[in-house]
């Protein structure tokens, strides 16, 4: 069990949990490390503690919620199981958490289902994400709506083609690929909400180093700006990016999402798992790239995973 959790749900905020702890110091230190990220980043945001079962007299809770404090956090619910802190609680006017504390995915691994990693060359390829192909027509997107003038291009059935411009008086005119028509407004609108694009899951940045014991799981894609060292493990239901050193444990895709990727600019984790596959650190003898070091990224193909080096053109 994890020393210490940050588990993240947008539509319920941030949740601290500490109840992995075995004492008040081991709660102290943990909370300390995790904690050095830079205020702006807990600034706004709706933070809760969860103390479990710790017995904590009220100037030890006062201890707990100064480092929170610290770096401008105070929390909108504290959660424990103990009956002595509930009371340290109320007597510091710490509000209790309501109902119950987010809790980590579940996750059963079967061993049994472990497999190698397996590292991929690709001698002349650039390997596109799913998030940079998501950025890149967001910002298609965005450029387009700022124009005066939008083109937009229409298929019909009988395979002829028609090309609207939409001016900034919304008056619509035609060019005709094969034949001229005027287009209702009602069309319009149908082309309009086709392009929206579907909601995207929110990304969680977190910049700093997580060591052994401490976790982060977040309801979308995860950015940890730092190392995973042995020991820490991060979970996500989109995908996630370490800028830095992957040696602890990555699970990409917590849902279900098989088309989840882990990236790092170091892979060399302890263990992975992409939606339902569960590898081991991929076995690289044997195996020697066409170019110097670079950033590699895991996805499944046909339901194993594998490691692909990133090649920028």
């Amino acid at each position: 069990m994890s020393q210490i959790a940050i588990i993240s749900q947008p539509d319920q905020g941030v949740l601290l949990d500490v109840s992995g702890c075995q004492s008040l110091r081991e709660a102290l230190e943990h909370l300390s490390s995790t904690l050095q990220v830079s205020s702006q980043f807990w600034q706004g945001l709706e933070v809760s503690i969860n103390l479990g079962a710790l017995s904590l007299a009220p100037d030890e809770v006062q201890k707990v919620m100064a480092i929170a404090k610290g770096v401008g956090i105070t929390p909108i619910g504290v959660y424990t199981t103990d009956s002595f802190t509930k009371g340290s609680l109320q007597a510091t006017n710490i509000p209790l958490g309501s109902g119950n504390p987010m809790t980590l995915p579940e996750v059963n691994i079967d061993p049994a289902m472990i497999h190698d990693a397996i590292p991929v060359d690709l001698p002349i390829t650039t390997i596109e994400s799913n998030v940079v192909s998501d950025a890149i027509i967001r910002n298609e997107r965005s450029i387009r709506k700022t124009i005066a003038n939008r083109r937009i291009s229409i298929t019909q059935g009988d395979g002829s083609q028609i090309v609207v411009t939409v001016d900034p008086e919304m008056a619509i005119k035609t060019e005709n690929c094969t034949k001229s028509e005027v287009l209702p407004e009602e069309k319009i609108q149908a082309v309009e909400e086709e392009e929206t694009p579907a909601p995207l899951p929110q990304t969680l940045y977190i910049r700093q180093t997580l060591r052994s014991g401490q976790c982060v799981s977040h309801q979308g894609h995860l950015v940890i700006i730092g190392d995973i060292n042995p020991g820490a493990e991060v979970m996500a239901d989109g995908d996630i990016t370490v800028w830095g050193s992957l040696r602890g444990i990555a699970h990409a895709g917590i849902a279900g999402n098989t088309n989840a990727e882990i990236r790092a600019i170091n892979l060399q984790p302890i263990q992975i798992r992409i939606a339902d596959a569960i590898a081991r650190s991929p076995d690289r003898k044997g195996v020697k790239y066409t170019s110097s070091a670079a950033p590699e990224m895991a996805k499944l193909v046909d339901g194993k995973v594998k490691v692909y080096k990133y090649k920028f053109n």
